[in-house]
């Protein structure tokens, strides 16, 4: 995935659709993850960080649309996009890992809080909750809802207004915004994602998951 993110550099724009409409959580199916080893699971998360550096460090203007929930690894790569787009009606966003034993990954942790502010993210964290499109406009995690059959439609008319504007101008302007938000996040995500997967393997965290794991087929 993160080769194709890096292909668009020859691209003028990209929308990115985030389509989830199962419980999503880290980027990961529950039943696979389950079964990877420590290795596996540290690369997997330490790819999805650099899934969304890749994105966020893209000169492009990238807009995304979700037409489906946004929970856990879905809304971080929404959160990385310059435009967020959602769907009206039940389409729910948020970070419900504690509610499973398991600290959000590094990058969503840090790319919440910068977009949404610590007010907002540490509520969003620390409960878990999902929220509907409407409120999570509200919270300023995205820019506009619209209805399902129209909402790509208002996102490819940003992305047009985007890709009017001077490339070099936009690029530069991007790298100001994000440029030392993705050094800080790069510099620290190898430590914070061991940690984080030592978590992961501990017994209460892996009771919680399988229990989750559990819940989820019945």
């Amino acid at each position: 995935m993160r080769s194709r993110l890096t292909r668009l550099s020859s691209r003028r724009a990209a929308l990115c659709c985030v389509v989830v409409i199962n419980f999503f959580s880290n980027g990961v199916d529950f039943d696979w993850a389950l079964a990877q080893p420590t290795s596996g699971m540290r690369a997997l998360f330490l790819e999805l960080g650099g899934c969304i550096l890749t994105l966020m460090e893209s000169p492009l203007p990238i807009v995304g649309v979700a037409k489906g929930h946004a929970i856990g690894g879905a809304l971080a790569m929404l959160l990385a996009c310059d435009y967020r787009y959602t769907a009206s009606g039940r389409v729910l966003h948020g970070k419900p890992e504690i509610l499973l034993g398991v600290p959000n990954r590094y990058f969503g942790d840090q790319l919440m809080r910068f977009v949404a502010g610590d007010f907002v993210a540490l509520d969003m964290i620390y409960t878990g909750k999902l929220v509907p499109a409407e409120e999570a406009l509200a919270l300023r995690l995205i820019h506009n809802v619209g209805e399902k059959s129209e909402i790509e439609d208002i996102a490819l008319q940003k992305l047009g207004e985007l890709c009017e504007l001077a490339p070099e101008a936009f690029a530069e302007s991007k790298r100001m915004r994000l440029g030392k938000f993705c050094a800080d996040v790069r510099n620290q995500m190898s430590a914070r994602v061991a940690r984080q997967v030592e978590i992961w393997n501990s017994e209460d965290a892996q009771m919680r998951l399988h229990a989750a794991a559990e819940r989820l087929t019945r």
